[in-house]
């Protein structure tokens, strides 16, 4: 367990987490600047129950808008991992036909041969 000392709004504060000391260093300062943006904007008379109030709407107002964003960012994610599926799908379907069709070609070409030969023995038959 880490103990780390913040100041939030000039005060200090012991902070005890499982996280990194830098972590929760920059969640404080996170914090403190959220909360001085409130006093800063807000009425002078502002009690400082009242900032923190509405500092903390803020924060769950950023937290709610990275929520969303995350839960978009993960659909578009899954929608481009199925195409990515479809066009690899695609892509060996397109490979077998290529592999049918060079084998194909490799028979024609035989049968060509063949065909000459054959034509080439017609025209001259052996004596």
């Amino acid at each position: 367990m880490n103990k780390v000392r913040v100041t939030i709004l000039g005060k200090q504060y012991l902070i005890m987490g499982t996280e990194p000391d830098e972590y929760i260093q920059k969640v404080g300062l996170y914090v403190d600047k959220k909360l001085r943006q409130v006093e800063e904007l807000g009425d002078s008379k502002l009690s400082t129950l009242m900032v923190a109030v509405l500092g903390a709407t803020n924060v769950a107002d950023d937290y709610f808008k990275e929520r969303d964003r995350a839960t978009n960012l993960k659909g578009k994610t899954l929608a481009l991992e199925k195409q990515l599926r479809e066009f690899n799908q695609k892509i060996s379907n397109l490979e077998n036909k290529i592999e049918k069709l060079t084998e194909e070609k490799s028979n024609l070409k035989m049968q060509l041969v063949r065909s000459e030969t054959e034509l080439g023995q017609a025209r001259n038959p052996q004596r």
